[in-house]
């Protein structure tokens, strides 16, 4: 049996191939340039002849020493008869859903093993009814295009083990990793390229992603990939070019290597390094802030602040996947909390005559509504930070005329009715909350800021932080909010505060423009601004570490701009925003390192 150890079953008019073959036969190839389990989790196989069902099976796609690896082969010898067609179908799934599906219909042949590769491509893929439906009858999807489903037993090329199942694996994150990107000529299909390149379509989330994005790479001189032209140009599936596929395919290229080869059909794709980053969404406008729930990871695209609005909330498995957008069309969404039955709440900035707001979602229903907008708050402003204590929500506004301060305002969730706002400094910016306290940012009109925190009943806030250097970042410990956490951005600081104020410790010291900062029970994590790193400090180490000291761990590197970050359990994410307006920020995971000894 060939790898991989798919089972044997009895056939009518063929049989499964267990050890070499005595006459014709077809090796049945599965192959993808998806990422496992990511994209797809499983794959049925079925085979007909006739009316006769002689294959009709489900592997599941993973790590797990029970699940199965692609490519594979399944073989069938001749039958009796080897005029009858047989029609061999391959659907790819995703949590109980097909995503993609190849149809073949052919000939066994008589005195040779062929091999007969099935495709599960991103170009083919589409939600349930597209994959089942789209090309009809006898038809089927081939990078994109619906084609005859018929295929001549001549025409499939000869059976070489080596060559379908002992490829060393296709590094995609690697190869892809200094990718250029490709000006496409859409009359034609087809872009400039080098003689020696690699070709791949930079996705928001499908295919393999790795610290620099997520790429689906396309097979070199492929009918399912791509093809030089008689003038040296290379011809691109001509789905990408489509009218209909929105947006627009990105295709990038890099150069042949010795350790990145031209990418055939059927090499497999090598497994992502998970001890660093991982790209969970690629290429989005403005990432600003996120939230982690149990299964997914939420964040707001703030988008490019030009009329009319074009930011969204959007979320991603944490595993990762395609982005699924929540809200579209909203007027540069900023802080984004979750609350319980599926409740997603953020803060809309505001563009134009698109006033400032506090929305709310109840994923499922895809109607966005405001809890709150700027007029309804008692006060002109901006709305800006947010946060939850799972019985309130907290936000910061910021001033709306000069001289007036910033203020806060809370909201009881299970009654919805917004409570009296209290000052809070000149520009108050992010905003934390825990149990009974709730603390926030105040970067100032100037350089000069402060940090305050406020006890549930108390007459008035009480500042932990005085004469910051432009604080952004704050964070609580959920489990025992004693103690506050902030970065300031200008003198490079990662400090720690008593939240009544009787104490201030600057932590870090040195550090280039960090900027968010989250908490678990072993580590302090913050992101780095200025050289685009995130770095992370064992929460017991003495205050006046150095940021390039031995006891910070530095977990990333060459980051665009990374902001926001958060600290459940079993990894950490933060958002890269990337250039302002432009489509090259991203949403990041990478797995926690080592509990400090």
């Amino acid at each position: 049996m060939r790898r991989p150890s798919w089972p044997t079953a009895a056939f009518a008019v063929a049989q499964a191939a267990c050890s070499a073959p005595v006459t014709g036969e077809v090796m049945i190839a599965v192959q993808t340039d998806m990422a496992m389990p990511k994209d797809l989790d499983r794959f049925d196989l079925e085979v007909l002849s006739g009316d006769n069902r002689i294959i009709n099976e489900g592997f599941s796609l993973g790590a797990d020493p029970e699940d199965v690896s692609l490519p594979g082969t399944q073989g069938l010898t001749v039958s009796d008869d080897p005029s009858l067609e047989i029609r061999v179908t391959v659907r790819g799934l995703l949590r109980g859903r097909v995503r993609v599906k190849h149809t073949v219909v052919t000939t066994v042949p008589e005195d040779r093993v062929a091999t007969l590769w099935m495709p599960l491509h991103f170009l083919c893929s589409g939600d349930e009814a597209d994959a089942e439906g789209a090309c009809g009858a006898d038809r089927t999807c081939v990078a994109g295009t619906c084609v005859d489903a018929h295929v001549s037993a001549e025409l499939l090329p000869d059976y070489v083990e080596r060559d379908v199942l002992h490829r060393a694996c296709f590094d995609v994150a690697r190869c892809f990793g200094g990718a250029d990107l490709a000006e496409v000529e859409p009359e034609g299909c087809t872009i400039a390229a080098s003689d020696d390149v690699n070709v791949a379509i930079a996705t928001e989330g499908d295919g393999v992603c790795g610290p620099f994005g997520c790429f689906v790479p396309l097979e070199a001189e492929s009918e399912v990939g791509w093809r030089r032209t008689p003038e040296g140009r290379v011809a691109l599936p001509k789905a990408i070019c489509s009218p209909e596929r929105q947006p627009a395919p990105v295709v990038v290229t890099s150069p042949v290597t010795a350790s990145c080869p031209r990418k055939r059909i059927g090499d497999p794709l090598c497994a992502v390094d998970e001890r660093q980053p991982v790209v969970l969404a690629a290429r989005q406008r403005s990432p600003m802030s996120l939230a982690v729930s149990d299964e997914a990871v939420f964040w707001t695209e703030q988008g490019s602040l030009s009329a009319p609005a074009d930011g969204a909330v959007k979320r991603v498995a944490r595993t990762g996947g395609r982005p699924e957008t929540l809200a579209s069309g909203q007027a540069a969404p900023r802080q984004i909390a979750l609350g319980e039955g599926g409740r997603v709440f953020w803060t809309n900035h505001g563009i134009g005559n698109r006033e400032s707001a506090l929305m709310r979602l109840i994923v499922g229903s895809n109607k966005p509504e405001r809890l709150l907008d700027e007029p309804s708050s008692g006060r002109p402003g901006a709305l800006e930070g947010l946060a939850t204590n799972g019985d309130r929500l907290f936000w910061t506004q910021l001033s709306g005329s000069p001289g007036e301060p910033g203020s806060v305002g809370q909201m009881e969730l299970s009654r919805r009715v917004a409570e009296p706002v209290f000052d809070a400094g000149s520009y108050p910016y992010r905003i934390a909350a825990a149990d009974s306290v709730v603390c926030w940012t105040d970067h100032g009109a100037g350089e000069t800021g402060e940090v305050r925190c406020r006890e549930a009943d108390a007459a008035a806030p009480v500042i932990v932080g005085d004469r910051e250097s432009t604080p952004y970042g704050i964070a609580l410990d959920a489990r025992d909010p004693v103690e506050v956490f902030w970065v300031n951005y200008r003198s490079g600081e990662v400090v720690r505060g008593a939240v009544d104020g009787s104490r201030r410790d600057v932590l870090v010291e040195g550090c280039k423009g960090p900027y968010g900062v989250a908490l678990d029970e072993q580590l302090i994590y913050w992101t780095n601004r200025g050289d685009g790193t995130v770095k992370a400090l064992p929460r017991g180490a003495a205050p006046g570490v150095g940021c390039g000291a031995g006891q910070v761990l530095t977990l990333a590197e060459g980051q665009r701009s990374p902001g926001a970050i958060a600290a459940p359990a079993g990894a950490i994410y933060w958002v890269n925003e990337g250039s302002a307006g432009e489509a090259d920020g991203a949403v990041v995971r990478r797995a926690k390192p080592p509990p400090p000894r």
